[in-house]
């Protein structure tokens, strides 16, 4: 069963899986997304993450590498946004956990690459099953449609002898990180970062946000700046903390109640096309630490991350 829950985690991780001639400052343009009904726009995201606990003397290193695909349909141009449909096309993944060794996967081959039996079914279950969205044109997420059906295909992937407590166990995981809410939030970390007013060379805007991914609740709040203008290419400047919600919350990570408090740091570079919107490559760095209390004992937290977006 411990297999089986990091497993989900591990999921949330990947899915959690994370999405991202010089002007002056008197030349101010409308950073939207203007995009058109039939397109398929398709977004590369690459996650490098190192994560270190403590317990006493002994420190347990997680490291995870993954990289997964993502097309965005554009089913329908409205007034004031698009309605779409978003498939996951592949998934590699690569990690190092004590006292498991390494699991692998990659989506695009036939051949059995996963350590572990059950873990390339997981992944593969996912693989194009559609998820319906309606979209603001500041990428702002106002409806998320299909996620039912993107839990069940998760759930039936595991064999019939996976006994029902252990079903049930991951349908509760998944139908949290799964609800719309928290499906929202992931997907506008990487969508909805766009001012509400008209913006120049060296303007700057907040953007304030909290995320959920696996039970995990953080507040993110960054300050973007526009960097430059060159061509058809937008640079903004991004930096910004990360915390829990009141310096220290309670919440349940895979089944188990912790206290948690943790800060950390943002920052990083996005390039968008000027007349699309669409991110052509996003570099994100985010480290963060504190502790983790379970069960009366607190467990020093350290984790570094690096994200890489690229679009077409």
């Amino acid at each position: 069963m411990k297999h089986l829950i990091f497993k989900i985690s591990t999921l949330s991780l990947v899915l959690i899986s994370v999405l991202f001639s010089c002007g002056n400052s008197g030349d101010k343009i409308t950073l939207e997304y203007n995009l058109k009904q039939g397109e398929i726009l398709k977004q590369n995201v690459v996650m490098n993450m190192d994560l270190v606990q403590k317990l006493g003397e002994q420190e347990m290193k997680i490291s995870l590498v993954s990289e997964m695909k993502m097309a965005f349909e554009i089913r329908e141009s409205q007034k004031d946004g698009y309605a779409m449909e978003i498939k996951v096309k592949g998934i590699k993944m690569t990690a190092g956990v004590p006292g498991m060794g390494n699991l692998s996967f990659d989506s695009n081959t036939d051949k059995d690459v996963a350590t572990q039996a059950d873990l390339g079914p997981m992944f593969k279950a996912i693989i194009d099953k559609p998820i319906e969205s309606v979209m603001t044109k500041t990428g702002k997420l106002q409806s998320v449609k299909g996620l039912d059906k993107f839990m069940e295909a998760m759930i039936n992937s595991f064999g019939e002898d996976t006994s029902e407590d252990v079903r049930q166990q991951i349908t509760g995981q998944l139908g949290s990180q799964f609800s719309e809410e928290a499906f929202k939030s992931q997907l506008e970390q990487g969508l909805g970062f766009f001012p509400d007013r008209p913006v120049g060379t060296g303007d700057s805007w907040d953007y304030k946000m909290t995320t959920n991914a696996s039970n995990f609740t953080m507040n993110i709040d960054m300050k973007s700046t526009l960097k430059s203008i060159e061509g058809n290419v937008v640079s903004i400047d991004v930096n910004g903390t990360v915390s829990t919600p009141g310096g220290e919350s309670e919440q349940e990570i895979s089944g188990i109640k912790a206290k948690i408090s943790l800060n950390g740091t943002q920052k990083g570079t996005l390039k968008v096309n000027r007349d699309t919107g669409w991110v052509i490559s996003s570099d994100l760095a985010m480290n963060f630490n504190g502790n983790m209390e379970v069960m009366g004992m607190k467990i020093p937290v350290y984790a570094a991350s690096t994200i890489k977006v690229t679009g077409e």
